[in-house]
């Protein structure tokens, strides 16, 4: 060991809190197990590396979920003009369907056109309400 310089050191100092462990003496830190393998020498030091290697980036797509247009449809259907509310009852409720399925793209096309129904029966059931309020005053 005399003629690697510098390794004798350190392996000493593995021994010396090996053999403190071993006669009941604490170092202030853990003991190091050393084990023994047959046909290398033990005075050899092992190095440690560490490699790092670029993965390749793939894209995500994130689809979030269209918007649940099925209680103001309901409400176009029952408080504006039925007709459209009623087609837009129908879509909202095939818009959660293909939603839940994680058809995201036709849920917010149905979506869509649930919404445009909704707009148009508020709009046709205050433009009814006003023409028969005129008419009858």
């Amino acid at each position: 060991m005399a003629e690697r310089a510098g390794y004798d050191q350190l392996e000493n100092k593995y021994i010396s809190s090996y053999t403190a462990s071993r006669e009941g003496i604490l170092p202030s830190y853990q003991a190091v197990t050393q084990y023994q393998q047959t046909g290398f020498d033990q005075s050899s030091v092992l190095y440690q590396s560490t490699t790092h290697m670029t993965q390749p980036v793939g894209t995500v797509i994130i689809q979030t979920r269209p918007p649940d247009l099925l209680l103001p449809s309901i409400f176009a259907c029952f408080c504006c003009f039925w007709p459209s509310g009623l087609f837009a009852v129908f879509y909202a409720i095939k818009a959660n369907t293909l939603a839940g399925e994680g058809k995201y793209e036709e849920a917010r096309r149905m979506s869509d056109i649930a919404g445009i129904l909704v707009i148009i029966s508020v709009v046709l059931g205050i433009s009814c309400i006003t023409v028969a309020a005129v008419i009858t005053t």
